[in-house]
């Protein structure tokens, strides 16, 4: 199990979880269908935080010596690793204002745009995440553009399909923006796994790749056929989570198997 770095792909699917979920929320409670009351934005608010904290966590456990994890801010200029952790650190920062603007004024139209910023914030620490990767040649399975496709696909799939889920649970009508945002999610999802497996090296013969294929873009495509009929069932998003977490340990157990690089 070592070379699955479960540390890292619980911090990684966590994290763009939270963020697309973020993201989902600010643009379906901005849209004209009926919007999620005080108390449900609340509740989801708080939710998508506490997943993105977890991930962040998880992040530290991968570290050797935690405490000392105030040295990897020592190479902003020269290290993406280093820039990723300051991005996180200003990412939970605006996560964590945006809650309790939230909390305190859940309806107001600050939240709305505080809830874009947050969103724009995390969609640029993912690209800083992938890059951490994609800058090393020496290994063509993450020096491909299927990294930050793959990862922004994980972010839509999770984030809105979240949200979908929601909505049929507390009987309100689907979301033509949310539909949207699950159709990227699924198209991102899709062309990373078609750019990846034309890399050599690539192992198309992993359960892990099969059950990502049927759990995240499978269960996507059935789930979206289903938005209008309530699909209310969290199982949905359990079965997506599942794949996107297989789809990551086959992301780093591919290259570390190999050619550790730490």
């Amino acid at each position: 199990m070592e070379h699955y770095e479960l540390p890292l792909v619980f911090f990684t699917v966590f994290a763009q979880w939270g963020i697309g979920g973020v993201l989902a929320l600010t643009v379906c409670q901005s849209g004209r269908k009926r919007k999620f009351s005080a108390v449900q934005y609340r509740m989801l608010a708080l939710r998508f935080w506490i997943i993105t904290v977890l991930g962040s966590c998880a992040s530290l456990a991968h570290l050797g010596s935690p405490e000392g994890a105030y040295r990897s801010l020592t190479g902003l200029e020269i290290s993406w690793l280093s820039r990723e952790v300051a991005a996180f650190i200003v990412l939970n920062g605006v996560m964590f204002c945006w809650l309790l603007l939230c909390w305190f004024k859940p309806v107001q139209r600050e939240v709305i745009l505080l809830g874009g910023a947050t969103a724009l914030v995390g969609l640029g620490t993912i690209l800083v995440t992938s890059q951490v990767y994609y800058q090393m040649p020496l290994h063509p399975l993450w020096h491909s553009a299927a990294t930050p496709v793959a990862f922004l696909g994980t972010a839509f799939l999770t984030g809105f399909m979240s949200i979908a889920v929601v909505r049929a649970y507390w009987h309100l009508p689907s979301s033509t923006i949310c539909n949207a945002g699950i159709v990227i999610g699924i198209v991102l999802s899709a062309s990373a796994l078609g750019i990846r497996y034309q890399v050599p090296g690539a192992d198309a013969s992993s359960p892990l790749l099969w059950w990502q294929l049927f759990a995240s873009v499978c269960v996507a495509v059935w789930g979206i056929s289903r938005l209008n009929n309530g699909m209310r069932s969290w199982l949905w998003v359990a079965l997506i989570i599942t794949g996107e977490l297989a789809g990551r340990m086959l992301f780093y157990s591919n290259v570390m198997s190999t050619a550790p690089w730490f």
